[in-house]
């Protein structure tokens, strides 16, 4: 079947934004609770959106803690990362040319997302974004919100995603499975995955791939 349309994950797939999440989470958590938390305890949270992630870290201030996590996201994004990974941006431009869809299936808030698609410039190719959910992770259900909304069949789409999750979830759903392993943040690194049909240790493999997949089909 001929590939149709292209899902992304956002963090750690397109650019390298893991590291403004854990910061601005960092940030936050000091800011209200007196004390920074390391990297790791803030890893161990990832799954909710940007609410629910900040219900667990810092319970019943949400009116408060939003608005300043947002503000730190925006302020480290701009100190850590301005850019896409080298050669994701002539990658979504060849899909965009080809009139293939592309979307963004992530687990973070709708708007933190949007602070990183404006700084990123992704808006240009992408076609829509499905966010997260504050009760936790559940990227199947966005991967059928966003077929729902192009009216394809699974077997038509893939999504490209930098952890275990993220092929698991592209395989309950259907859609082809394709790992991204080019990020150094990257828990695909170093391993088969079960669920994914094949790992790219490079932007530059995934377009290769890409470009043979394309034309064939």
């Amino acid at each position: 079947m001929m590939l149709t349309g292209f899902i992304f994950d956002l963090d750690g797939t397109l650019a390298n934004t893991l590291p403004v999440c854990i910061k601005a989470y960092q940030e936050t958590v000091q800011y209200f609770c007196h004390r920074l938390p390391g990297e790791q305890e803030i890893i161990a949270e990832f799954g909710p959106d940007d609410e629910g992630m900040l219900e667990r870290l810092i319970p019943g201030q949400l009116a408060q803690t939003l608005p300043y996590y947002l503000q730190a996201y925006q302020k480290f994004h701009l100190e850590l990362c301005k850019g896409l990974f080298p050669g994701i941006a002539e990658l979504l431009s060849d899909l965009k040319s080809r009139n293939l869809k592309t979307a963004i299936v992530s687990g973070k808030g709708a708007f933190s997302a949007k602070i990183s698609l404006e700084i990123l410039k992704l808006d240009q190719w992408i076609d829509l974004v499905e966010t997260g959910f504050a009760y936790g992770p559940d990227k199947p259900r966005s991967l059928r919100l966003v077929l729902e909304r192009w009216k394809i069949p699974p077997d038509q789409a893939a999504y490209i995603g930098d952890a275990p999750y993220d092929m698991q979830a592209a395989h309950m759903v259907g859609i082809l499975p394709l790992g991204a392993a080019w990020a150094e943040t990257s828990a695909l690194t170093g391993s088969k995955d079960p669920y994914a049909n094949r790992l790219f240790n490079s932007v530059g493999e995934f377009f290769d791939w890409l470009q043979i997949k394309i034309n064939v089909t």
